[in-house]
């Protein structure tokens, strides 16, 4: 019997240890896959433990009968596209936004781009729970509701991260900077 086959053998019989089992054969691959996509360790892992977590949460390998490998580094390579799609999307706007601007007409296009890495960067500092519930609001458009439903925790929690971010990036940023977030903010309200 293949072993891929067992795995899922185990799973739909909901066997203890069985999606631990499918975590230590696949996860070691599917980083490394997702990372030669992003070139990003720290998205490549937050990608295929999303991944994860929502085979377990959602119970999707129950009743699948189909290429396991496949449907795994498939599912892996969409979330990441979807990353890459996002964070595009996300440059564009700060793009539009530098444009707009009146300080930053005469900024060249590399100048533009190390203002942009480091509103970024600045994010990317931000606590794990205060990026991941901010990035929530402003790059998947998720309501408070949503973010709150999607991490089984109270709106109230996900109003104070987003406080906490927030008065964390007004601190660390320039003003201009942190405006664009705000207009980027009360764009989605």
């Amino acid at each position: 019997m293949n072993p891929r086959d067992n795995i899922l053998d185990l799973i739909t019989k909901d066997e203890s240890g069985a999606f631990r089992l499918l975590f230590e054969r696949y996860y070691d691959n599917l980083l490394l896959y997702c990372y030669h996509i992003l070139n990003d360790l720290e998205a490549a892992e937050d990608i295929v433990q999303d991944c994860f977590f929502s085979l377990w949460n959602n119970k999707r390998l129950h009743s699948f009968t189909g290429d396991l490998d496949r449907f795994i580094f498939k599912m892996v390579k969409n979330q990441a596209f979807l990353f890459l799609k996002e964070y595009k999307k996300r440059f564009d706007a700060h793009s539009s936004f530098f444009k707009e601007n009146d300080t930053y007409e005469d900024m060249t296009r590399e100048e533009h781009q190390e203002e942009i890495e480091l509103l970024y960067n600045t994010i990317d500092r931000l606590p794990d729970k205060c990026r991941k519930v901010f990035l929530m609001a402003c790059l998947n458009d998720k309501s408070y509701q949503e973010i709150a439903d999607e991490l089984g925790t109270s709106i109230n929690t996900v109003k104070t991260q987003m406080k906490t971010a927030l008065k964390f990036l007004r601190e660390n940023l320039q003003e201009e900077h942190f405006l664009s977030i705000l207009l980027l903010l009360t764009e989605k309200l």
